[in-house]
């Protein structure tokens, strides 16, 4: 599976992956398009020290506050790590030392 991130990036979502999230996050199971509408159109998007990409969507009625997909970038296309869902505190609390970028 994949999606355009906001960037213009292709990012890849393996079937490896997605078991991954999955497994370690059951929640997910049925999330699959809100996890590609996250890196698509994120409300909110951090860069971490490794290089990574935190896309942020602000959630209404869910579970939690926010889902958070982590991705990286190799040459022109993206990989997707792992999706979870947080809190409005963890959120605050985990991005103060990241890089905030404007989704275009």
């Amino acid at each position: 599976m994949s999606v355009t991130a906001f960037n213009g990036t292709k990012v890849l979502l393996t079937e490896e992956r997605w078991k991954h999230i999955v497994l370690r996050h059951p929640e997910m199971e049925n999330k699959l398009p809100l996890i590609l509408d996250t890196v698509a159109n994120p409300d909110e998007v951090y860069i971490d020290l490794a290089g990574a990409f935190h896309a942020l969507k602000r959630l209404l009625g869910e579970v939690s506050d926010y889902l958070i997909v982590i991705y990286y970038k190799e040459n022109r296309e993206g990989y997707i790590r792992t999706a979870f869902y947080t809190s409005y505190g963890r959120k605050d609390r985990r991005y103060k030392q990241f890089k905030k970028l404007k989704p275009s």
